[in-house]
């Protein structure tokens, strides 16, 4: 990784992206360029009888897009007053939320992903979805994933239950 490396925050204005934000503050130093990073998608309506969607209209979407920019910007404010040399940038998801992450990162050159998770697994994970999941598969660059801060202290008493808290690759 460069001297400076250049973050992609993906941020959704959730808990767990500001967590991200503060980790990723936290372990790298203060100046470091980032760009926070919140993807939209227009919303849908049903249209006409037949219950076919339709995009929203014009104005609604430039009143979506107007609340996506000023999360980008909330978010990138965070980022600044921890120590970061952040831009906020909202943009419209065409297919998926992950693949918007994936093609801005690339796109932009970053040299790391941060994001944050709620933590879900197995079932739940496979039937949700997981963005973060989607863009570790997918992004050319490597990741960093914080969890859920109660997630992280469930695994940490678990492991520490379990005898591992020395860090023998076994951790859940």
């Amino acid at each position: 990784m460069p001297d400076s490396p250049h973050l992609l925050i993906a941020y959704d204005g959730s808990e767990q992206a500001t967590e991200a934000i503060v980790f990723a503050a936290r372990i790298f130093p203060r100046g470091t360029p980032a760009t926070v990073l919140y993807a939209w998608e227009p919303a849908l309506v049903a249209a006409g009888t037949l219950g076919m969607a339709a995009p929203l209209p014009e104005e609604e979407i430039e009143q979506e897009e107007a609340i996506a920019t000023r999360l980008a910007q909330d978010g990138a404010r965070q980022a600044r007053a921890l120590g970061l040399a952040a831009q906020g940038k909202a943009e419209e998801s065409v297919s998926s939320t992950w693949r918007t992450i994936v093609d801005a990162a690339e796109r932009d050159g970053a040299d790391l992903v941060v994001m944050g998770t709620r933590g879900l697994s197995g079932v739940r994970s496979a039937l949700l979805g997981s963005v973060s999941h989607k863009v570790v598969q997918h992004v050319l660059c490597p990741v960093l994933i914080v969890p859920d801060g109660e997630v992280g202290e469930v695994r940490r008493a678990v492991v520490k239950a379990n005898g591992r808290a020395s860090g023998n690759g076994d951790a859940p």
